[in-house]
């Protein structure tokens, strides 16, 4: 009679399947396809994300020139350091954009969210609550 630890019972059809037969075959199979496909998808991102970040940093910089003027109008005297602030974390996210590689770039993002993940977490809500009532407007 099987012991339960080598996995075969007598009378019952759980008994391990033995190592290299057809089915051990297809699962590597399946994993082998499933390692190429995640490699061409992570291969046309990267291809995509490069051929768009002058267009993403162009539209910053742009961004930051309304930004600046805006603060310079006598009417945001309250809101001018504000405005100042995001104008030069923007201008520094354009700046990185544009001098680093994907491969910097996504290597940096991961540390940071590893590093404070409930900050990324609230700054997807808060991201996300903002799209929202762009959307509704």
């Amino acid at each position: 009679m099987g012991s339960v630890s080598d996995g075969s019972i007598q009378g019952s059809r759980y008994a391990q399947r033995p190592e290299g037969g057809p089915a051990s075959g297809l699962g590597q199979a399946g994993k082998e396809q499933a390692k190429q496909l995640g490699s061409a998808a992570k291969e046309r991102v990267y291809h995509q994300v490069e051929s768009r970040r002058g267009d993403l940093a162009k539209g910053i910089r742009g961004f930051v020139s309304t930004l600046e003027s805006l603060s310079d109008r006598d009417e945001a005297k309250v809101a001018r350091p504000l405005l100042g602030g995001a104008a030069g974390l923007l201008r520094r996210t354009s700046e990185r954009l544009e001098n680093e590689t994907t491969d910097e770039l996504l290597a940096d993002a991961q540390s940071r969210v590893r590093e404070r993940p409930g900050l990324f977490i609230a700054g997807c809500v808060a991201a996300g609550f903002a799209l929202g009532r762009l959307i509704k407007a």
